[in-house]
């Protein structure tokens, strides 16, 4: 009784750790899988926001200029000007515009700044 006890427990053992083993390799494999996915998602990330910075930068340009020119010709006609007067309201759009622009390119570069971070972490 007690060998047979001891042989099955020993058989148990061996069928558990084979078991384990074979596990401990697919998991590895897994983590090495989710490793590489991890990569290739981070170089698609930084390459999208990479194009939607460039796009976003020229944008905030033109509309830099826009708001300028806009600025320079109500200054120049202020006191023809009403508060609400078309061209007052259309300043302060741009403005908004504008500003709105300059987060979006900010918050973009910190994403690449920080998606670099992390591929030469690794």
């Amino acid at each position: 009784m007690k060998k047979s006890f001891i042989t099955s427990a020993i058989a148990l053992f061996l069928v558990v750790a084979v078991a384990m083993g074979c596990t401990d390799k697919s998991r590895r494999a897994e983590i090495e899988q989710r490793k590489a996915a991890l990569v290739q998602k981070q170089d698609s990330a930084l390459a999208e926001a990479q194009q939607r910075l460039a796009l976003v930068d020229s944008m905030l340009e033109a509309t830099k200029a826009e708001h300028d020119r806009q600025h320079e010709w109500v200054m120049a006609n202020s006191t023809k000007l009403k508060d609400n007067s078309p061209e007052v309201l259309k300043l302060n759009q741009l403005r908004a515009h504008r500003d709105s622009l300059q987060a979006e390119w900010e918050t973009l570069g910190a994403k690449i700044k920080y998606i670099r971070k992390l591929k030469n972490k690794e």
